[in-house]
């Protein structure tokens, strides 16, 4: 089995993740890559069990479940917690059968080279910093009357580090901009365009810009991102005469907020390798003005 199971934001969602665990099997792929809102929160108990489960699922499924960080994830914790635990293709091995690909990480498999660029804006960004201060409110005035334990609060609910600043990716791509087949990110491109949109707003656009940033320096033939939570195929210009189809790809049912959801939509098989001939049969497929199709 070496296809690639392509899914979209799990949220922590254990139901789903098994779901996509299943259906790896099913589809005889080896591998599973969740890109983005994964439901990295260990720094809660909740967190740290989830992540015990899927690594277990997967385990006795015999696959591996990767992903890359969405802007509900906490990278910061992940990196401080394994950045001196890490495979022989750079990823970071959260539990044996459970890894993380960090921003700008590259690799290959079977022949395929592939990227990863995590993170995004949180447009609930304001509501999740008020919750956190409530919570802070509470745990101040339990504290008065000496029935709090000491208990962290900022960095619960929204993390500072959710989207890449310009110079980190400047950074990234000054270390390597070399072409690759496939771009998993959590972002979209500026320009793809979907039909229905929950992230067109000036907030959100910046990283947007980073994402499109990158598809213009790796040029890959194929990018597939989550965020959105809708489904949908488009095609964007990537330099040089050449093009870039987008797969986004919906999220787990519970966070779907999109009429026409079917679970189908939260994942998509990747064949490898992902071969020359099909990388010119997709150019060949491609049109002058971009498009977007329902899946």
């Amino acid at each position: 089995m070496g296809n690639v199971l392509i899914a979209g934001d799990l949220h922590g969602n254990t139901a789903h993740a098994l779901t996509l665990v299943r259906t790896a099997v099913r589809e005889q792929c080896s591998k599973v890559f969740v890109v983005g809102d994964f439901g990295a929160w260990e720094h809660m108990a909740s967190g740290r069990r989830y992540f015990d489960v899927v690594g277990k699922a997967a385990k006795r499924a015999g696959v591996i479940v990767y992903f890359l960080d969405g802007n509900h994830d906490k990278s910061s914790l992940l990196h401080e917690l394994y950045d001196d635990n890490r495979d022989d293709e750079g990823f970071l091995v959260c539990r044996k059968h459970l890894r993380y690909a960090p921003r700008g990480h590259r690799w290959t498999w079977e022949g395929t080279t592939f990227a990863a660029f995590g993170g995004a804006r949180s447009t609930d960004k304001g509501w999740r910093l008020a919750r956190e201060a409530r919570k802070a409110e509470l745990v101040a005035q339990r504290r008065r009357y000496g029935s709090a334990r000491t208990q962290e609060t900022a960095g619960m609910l929204w993390f500072p580090e959710e989207e890449m600043t310009d110079d980190e990716l400047t950074a990234l791509l000054e270390a390597d901009s070399s072409p690759v087949d496939i771009l998993l990110t959590h972002d979209k491109p500026r320009a793809s365009q979907p039909k229905w949109n929950r992230k067109d707003k000036p907030e959100c656009y910046p990283n947007q810009d980073r994402i499109e940033r990158v598809v213009r320096a790796l040029r890959p033939a194929v990018l597939f991102h989550g965020h959105l939570h809708v489904r949908y195929t488009d095609t964007i210009a990537s330099g040089d005469g050449q093009w870039t189809r987008v797969e986004g790809l919906a999220c787990d049912p519970e966070a779907s907020q999109y009429l026409e959801y079917s679970n189908e939509h939260s994942w998509y098989v990747l064949q490898l390798p992902y071969a020359e001939q099909q990388l010119e049969d997709d150019n060949d497929d491609t049109e002058a003005e971009p498009r977007s199709l329902p899946a």
